[in-house]
């Protein structure tokens, strides 16, 4: 694993459960904003249970991709009380 993924996940294991940040806001801890995508990919390669990256979501407040599955995700965050309508986070 490359070190800019070790950021990521490393920014990603401190969301706090019931919490969501967008790509854009990890991003953006890593210094650059711009970096959304490549935060994505990061987070699609990711295998850990230990980084829940469920808790990241696009900056539009849709629930975005998950490597098990959209629905997936949209279940863990419900279970972690994030509300969520027609696939988007309700803020």
């Amino acid at each position: 694993m490359d070190s800019f993924q070790n950021r990521v996940f490393a920014i990603v294991k401190k969301i706090p459960r019931g919490r969501v940040l967008t790509y854009q806001q990890v991003a953006a801890k890593l210094d650059n904003k711009n970096l959304a995508r490549a935060v994505g990919n990061a987070l699609n390669k990711n295998r850990d249970s230990k980084v829940p990256c469920h808790r990241v979501v696009r900056s539009d407040g849709r629930v975005g991709r998950f490597n098990r599955g959209a629905k997936q995700k949209e279940l863990l965050l419900a279970k972690e009380g994030v509300k969520i309508k027609n696939s988007e986070i309700v803020f």
